[in-house]
């Protein structure tokens, strides 16, 4: 084995005494105890990152002179602070060629509205819609919800069937439409089911509920829950990634929250707000109706009505949103 220089001597004794040093200190250290051995402070930082392996190809022969050296220090980190569990704000954003758009909410199969739910599709063929978003609440899990519940009703695995020949059907009547589908807060249920209930098949994929639908196998695009969408310039949640209830007014309390233009479910209302602002720029916010039942057991008296929307975007991200309602029938 060939005799150790001066220079690596001190730079391994360097490494192994501050293990959790940025390179860059490293080099200042080393050149301000030696500058005999090192031009300047960037010569040194150039034989730990030698030392290190991080020149690549160029690397020690001599393993015994190369070092392990993983810190927290980057150039996007540079005080080393601890690896953070915070994730990145990445907005998921439907591709331009998804620019006229069928958008379902809170259908809550298998209690679904069956004449309603028709006309919404019927709707979406003669517009000739090419991309179907749903929008969330597309099942129930109504065995998911911790609120009393009603032994005689359906089970999950029925709901679990009825959700992929819906899915079935959407393939059959819109073989050209792209499908996205974004789980709602009673989607939701099935897992904090599982974690309360059945702990251990948490993170098993053969338990998720995109795979239980069998979303991949029938190229349907899953988006989660919490994921903000982007078409165009509209921003699309389901409407339970805001707390609490949205008021009587929902359009404008939509507004309030977000600032921008924002279409969202959850609420069951059909609403819609346009705010001239000071540029004189237009904001908009629509709240979707439902596409269930309107007289469900736990809330019998309520303020809900059946819709859906049309939406159509503009090759510079402008948008139209047709924010249908279905009364008696017929849709206004």
């Amino acid at each position: 084995m060939k005799k150790k220089t001066e220079q690596t001597k001190v730079v391994l004794d360097a490494l192994e005494n501050f293990p959790n040093a940025s390179k860059k200190s490293l080099g200042e250290l080393l050149y301000k105890n030696n500058k005999l051995l090192f031009k300047d402070a960037e010569d040194a930082r150039r034989a730990v990152r030698y030392h290190t392996g991080a020149n690549g190809k160029n690397a020690p022969k001599d393993k015994s002179n190369q070092v392990n050296h993983k810190t927290n220090f980057t150039r996007e980190n540079p005080y080393g602070l601890p690896p953070t569990e915070a994730k990145p704000f990445e907005p998921y954003r439907l591709p331009k060629a998804s620019n006229n758009i069928l958008f379902l909410s809170d259908i809550h199969l298998p209690y679904h509205d069956i004449n309603a739910l028709t006309l919404a599709l019927n709707y979406g063929k003669q517009k000739q819609v090419n991309t179907i978003y749903l929008n969330g609440d597309i099942l129930d899990i109504y065995k998911g919800s911790f609120h009393e519940q009603d032994p005689k009703n359906r089970d999950v695995s029925y709901e679990l069937e009825q959700g992929r020949l819906f899915l079935d059907l959407l393939k059959r009547e819109f073989p050209k439409a792209k499908i996205f589908y974004k789980f709602g807060n009673h989607e939701v249920r099935w897992e904090r089911f599982l974690r309360v209930k059945a702990p251990v098949c948490l993170g098993m994929d053969e338990f998720r509920l995109d795979v239980l639908l069998k979303l991949g196998e029938k190229g349907v695009t899953f988006i989660e829950n919490k994921q903000l969408v982007i078409a165009g310039k509209l921003h699309m949640i389901h409407g339970n990634e805001y707390k609490g209830g949205g008021g009587i007014n929902v359009a404008r309390t939509l507004w309030l929250r977000a600032g921008d233009n924002v279409i969202a479910g959850d609420k069951h209302k059909t609403q819609s707000g346009l705010k001239t602002n000071i540029d004189k720029s237009v904001t908009g916010t629509w709240s979707v109706g439902c596409l269930c039942e309107l007289n469900p057991d736990y809330l019998p008296f309520n303020e809900w009505n059946l819709g859906f929307a049309h939406i159509v975007i503009e090759s510079n991200g402008n948008f139209a949103v047709d924010n249908k309602q279905i009364i008696d029938g017929k849709i206004y």
